[in-house]
């Protein structure tokens, strides 16, 4: 919690809006929520797995310490392991071509710093099964940062961006089911 802002409240919020974008291009979506409950890391990846889904995206908001200046947006992938050390000996998702995809139009959107794409190991992306991005929407402890994300305005371009580099990821992936499962914080 920071600038009045609760991370779970928001992001949930955000998350919606990517929802409904998502489902207005005619995609599937599946939520793993819609209200305020609590669901592991691990859970949310699963869910992804068990819908067969082309795409994971998780919704979250930055801090970086009670009036920081930090601001941006920035997305994270996990690094996939080389395939020899995959079990099934599938090749591993694009997540690094899909955190590109979304950060460049959710930037774009909005006009925000680009602070890029980073490889970590975060639980949800970690454990998806399809390609997986946990996109950090800015930062709630930056004052002027916040201020915009509680504008309902500005919430709706960080939505657009992300659903745009969604479709845009999937568009340029094999033709198959497009189902993209949501996870918020």
């Amino acid at each position: 919690m920071a600038n009045g802002i609760i991370e779970k409240d928001l992001a949930l919020d955000l998350a919606n809006r990517v929802r409904r974008e998502l489902e207005a291009a005619g995609l599937r979506v599946r939520s793993t929520r819609d209200r305020d409950v609590f669901l592991p890391l691990e859970d949310r990846a699963a869910l992804a797995a068990k819908h067969s889904a082309t795409a994971f995206v998780s919704v979250h908001l930055n801090t970086d310490g009670e009036g920081s200046d930090a601001e941006g947006i920035e997305t994270y992938f996990a690094s996939p392991p080389p395939l020899s050390s995959r079990r099934d000996g599938s090749p591993p998702p694009d997540s690094a071509g899909f955190a590109a995809a979304v950060q460049r139009m959710v930037c774009a959107s909005t006009k925000a710093q680009n602070r890029g794409t980073k490889a970590r190991s975060y639980a949800v992306v970690a454990h998806a099964t399809c390609p997986a991005v946990l996109v950090e929407c800015g930062f709630i402890t930056s004052t002027a940062e916040a201020a915009r994300l509680k504008r309902e305005s500005y919430r709706d371009q960080v939505a657009s961006g992300i659903a745009k580099g969604v479709t845009l990821f999937l568009q340029a992936q094999p033709a198959r089911s497009k189902l993209i499962a949501t996870a918020v914080k």
